[in-house]
């Protein structure tokens, strides 16, 4: 290697380290401190998969339409390296919706929160592989310090980070979409090398084991192609669009062996599978609920939002929960786009940019106009998106700015900058530590209830440090998993569809026989289903009240300490 080429790489390196020292430990600090209402069902769901391939009933691998397999594998993995032994019991399935799975758990002297730990750093660890991967291929587009700064940015983003540490679908999808419309844009636009064709197909392949809702990466893809129909010279119409097609059918191919692959699912009821995962998805997007209420799929009953109003709450959401540093720098992306100083901004960077941000709105639209449930973080592959076309942005005008005062172009400064750029994003995080999904930009918001479960591992532990805590009883609303992973006592599942049936009976028993009662306001008080219980307790001073940014998320009462009133409003 001569000397030119080992400095580069030398350079590159030194890039990669700082990358990594900005991002490792923000992922994976404090990774077990706190569980979210869904992460439950996917730990559950996980473990039963990795039952299921150790038994090989591969029929049994589908728990839900997402189809979240790429999740399910990193709990496998957990289980892999915590307990191993678990595929040897015979115990069989668990009902994601029941806590039958943790006594399991505790019977064998095991802690499903160190269940949780491992699978989390498994994931991260696959989340930092997928960051060096996209840094590698963006740095060919825009360069390595464009390339830096906006891996940098998308991964220390508050909402990013937040989510990004969960057992949750969004994070992977996110960075997945994203390997996938880079490798493309690097093979059409710089090197037409089949490698990377393959990653972005492989990619593509890994979004859709992780969600059915990355089908929209085919429409960005698709749009790629039909713009470089028109960019190829010296060949015939005829000839480009048989090498576009060609194109999209090896893309198509290495993502359909990537998902048949991985999935075992695939192996024994290809269409079982593929029927359950589009299947729903599309009853769920067409019809607003999953085939076992709908029952079948009814085109002529297919339904959208049709009032692109829709879209006003996510694009709330993103100015909301992304810093300034995001914002300033994707409209600095707005004004590169536009500038006629083309040394400073090649076509690759300019379309990269381009459809960045065309992949952000494609999941923005597509969840604004689909019917059923719709939450903030659905849409984080846009949040990744725009990030990184922040981070392009920034690069861009230090470059800019370069040219015209001397100062900014010694050897030091432009890194210097963009480290400091780096460390404010995550500056911006640190304060919300451990529910940095809770971020609001201040220049925007108050502080406001994001209501995934935080504060209730707050409240396990208040509860833990008591006398005799194993013994102690709670009756805990939302308590599975977000309480009882962090509890060594007993914890009853106060289920929201109690107060949906007006069934006071029950939970005036199930609080008559538990010690303490753990409410969660944070959400609660936004039911309508929950009015007439917050209000029997409105004169009653809890014990303990668990309090993030001011706002107040977790009540606890003693049970001894509630008077025979309350039972009596609740029983009328």
């Amino acid at each position: 290697m001569n000397k030119p080429m080992k400095k580069n790489s030398l350079h590159r390196l030194a890039i990669l380290i700082v990358l990594l020292a900005l991002t490792i430990p923000s992922h994976v600090i404090g990774i077990d401190k706190v569980v979210t209402i869904d992460e439950p069902w996917w730990v559950i769901s996980g473990s039963n998969y990795y039952y299921a391939l150790t038994h090989k009933d591969f029929s049994s691998t589908l728990y839900d339409y997402h189809p979240a397999v790429t999740t399910t594998w990193m709990v496998t993995a957990g289980m892999l390296s915590y307990f191993p032994e678990y595929r040897g019991f015979g115990q069989g399935y668990f009902d994601v919706r029941k806590p039958k799975f943790e006594e399991f758990m505790r019977s064998h002297g095991r802690d499903v929160i160190d269940l949780v730990r491992a699978s989390r750093l498994f994931q991260t660890a696959l989340l930092i592989a997928l960051a060096v991967l996209a840094f590698f291929l963006l740095q060919i587009l825009v360069g390595r310090m464009p390339a830096f700064i906006a891996i940098a940015l998308a991964l220390n983003a508050p909402f990013f980070l937040g989510h990004s540490r969960l057992l949750n679908h969004e994070g992977m999808l996110a960075m997945f979409v994203l390997v996938s419309v880079l490798g493309m844009q690097v093979y059409l636009n710089k090197e037409s090398d089949l490698k990377y064709l393959l990653v972005s197909g492989a990619a593509f392949g890994l979004a859709q084991l992780t969600k059915s809702s990355s089908i929209v990466v085919v429409g960005a893809v698709g749009l790629m192609l039909f713009i470089g129909l028109f960019k190829r010279s010296g060949q015939s119409t005829g000839k480009n669009l048989f090498t576009a097609v060609k194109t999209f059918a090896i893309w198509l191919i290495s993502a359909a062996v990537v998902y048949f692959v991985l999935w075992p699912g695939m192996w024994s009821a290809p269409g079982e599978m593929l029927y359950g995962v589009y299947g729903n998805a599309f009853s769920y997007a067409f019809q607003g609920a999953r085939l076992d209420v709908t029952k079948e799929l009814q085109p002529s009953g297919f339904n959208l939002v049709t009032d692109l109003s829709a879209v006003v709450p996510y694009l709330q959401s993103w100015l909301i929960s992304s810093t300034w540093v995001s914002w300033l720098g994707l409209i600095l992306a707005v004004f590169f786009m536009a500038s006629k100083e083309r040394e400073l901004s090649p076509a690759p960077m300019r379309s990269t940019i381009g459809y960045l941000v065309f992949i952000a709105a494609l999941f923005i639209l597509m969840f604004a106009v689909a019917q059923g449930r719709n939450a903030p973080q659905y849409i984080l592959s846009s949040y990744v998106a725009l990030d990184v076309a922040a981070g392009i942005g920034w690069a861009w005008f230090l470059a800019w700015a370069q040219k015209r005062w001397s100062v900014l172009g010694r050897a030091y400064v432009t890194p210097t900058l963009l480290i400091a750029l780096a460390l404010f994003q995550l500056g911006s995080a640190l304060p919300y530590y451990p529910y940095y999904f809770t971020y609001k930009n201040f220049l925007l918001s108050q502080p406001t209830v994001y209501g995934y479960g935080e504060g209730l591992d707050q409240a396990a532990a208040y509860l833990a440090q008591k006398p005799n805590a194993d013994e102690i009883r709670a009756y805990v609303f939302n308590g599975m998993g977000t309480f009882s992973y962090f509890f060594p006592g007993e914890t009853h599942v106060f289920k929201r569809v109690y107060l949906v049936n007006k069934d006071f009976a029950k939970i005036t028993s199930d609080m008559q026989n538990s010690d303490y009662l753990v409410l969660y306001p944070a959400v609660q008080n936004a039911q309508p289903e929950s009015a007439v219980f917050i209000q029997a307790f409105q004169n009653i001073q809890p014990e303990k009240i668990i309090y993030i940014s001011g706002l107040e998320y977790v009540s606890i009462y003693k049970i001894s300490d509630i008077p025979e009133s309350v039972y009596d409003t609740l029983n009328k």
